[in-house]
């Protein structure tokens, strides 16, 4: 699944890369599918080089702020950024650029009420920023509620057709529905929109991965990792292909791989658990697990495992 921060049609992309050094895209992982959320922050809004007489020192104060909070969600540093649009929040609570960065940064700490309510707030004041939609279906899907997922990814694309991150995260969204064929046409919109969309690429190997075309699902991986050598999800991906082929030596390369390039990655960490348990290395096993229960607190999966 992707979460948005982009920029919307609103002719101020090269404005607000000159302000907060453009459009931040994180990939994180949703679930043992390792589909690959995206997360977006825009700055639709007038930026300092678009009004370079600007007098208002408050204003000037909420612009850096945030270009701040975008440069400590870039770094990963999720709480810091936080900090900062609260600030800005405080100044101007109508500011939907830092609305959408506030749900984006909740998205990330995995509260996803948050995300949803700042986004409610943003399109309060624009219904049309189709960013807000597909964050929300983001969080909505890692509810539980993918139907209403579903929907809200398809007010995005109708807000922007070439929104081709709705489009892979639509597809990962029909695929647990089941509707294998959507999903793949989801993703192949993506990749006609965007052929360097990594994720696109990934998601699509675990639609051919259900389908049992392996080859196909090996090949997609690979085109992913050779568009973004760091894709961790990607390098996580293949390493279930191996493992569940029976080459674990291979699983347990590619795995640490993933954990190496995303030191977050809850799924890689403990699947690399289960690949120790099984090549009979009981103690890294639970290395791994508890790594992937430090990450993700509420990973049920992992008490089992462990």
């Amino acid at each position: 699944m992707m979460i948005s921060l982009q920029n919307d049609a609103r002719n101020h992309h090269q404005l607000s890369q000159q302000l907060v050094g453009g459009m931040s895209r994180v990939s994180l992982n949703s679930d043992h599918r390792d589909e690959a959320p995206s997360v977006y922050v825009v700055k639709p809004e007038a930026s300092l080089s678009l009004k370079p007489f600007k007098t208002e020192a408050h204003e000037v104060d909420e612009d850096m702020l945030l270009a701040l909070a975008h440069q400590s969600y870039k770094a990963g540093n999720y709480k810091q950024s936080l900090d900062h649009c609260n600030a800005v929040y405080e100044r101007n609570s109508l500011r939907t650029d830092n609305l959408l960065l506030m749900g984006a940064i909740y998205y990330q700490l995995h509260d996803f009420d948050m995300c949803i309510a700042r986004n409610e707030e943003a399109l309060q004041i624009d219904p049309r920023f189709a960013e807000c939609y597909g964050n929300m279906a983001n969080a909505w899907k890692e509810k539980g509620n993918v139907d209403l997922a579903i929907r809200y990814y398809l007010i995005a694309i109708e807000l922007r057709p070439n929104f081709c991150d709705a489009w892979s995260n639509l597809a990962s969204a029909y695929m647990r529905k089941g509707r294998l064929n959507e999903a793949a046409q989801c993703c192949r919109q993506a990749l006609a929109i965007n052929p360097l969309l990594v994720d696109a690429h990934s998601n699509l190997g675990n639609f051919m991965k259900a389908q049992g075309l392996i080859q196909e699902a090996y090949s997609c991986y690979i085109e992913a990792l050779r568009i973004q050598p760091s894709f961790a999800i990607a390098w996580s991906n293949l390493a279930g292909l191996f493992m569940e082929s029976g080459d674990l030596t291979r699983a347990l390369q590619y795995y640490k791989e993933a954990v190496k390039l995303k030191p977050t990655f809850a799924d890689a960490y403990l699947n690399l658990g289960n690949v120790y348990k099984a090549l009979g290395m009981p103690q890294e096993a639970i290395v791994c697990y508890q790594r992937a229960l430090q990450t993700r607190p509420e990973y049920a999966m992992a008490y089992g495992e462990h």
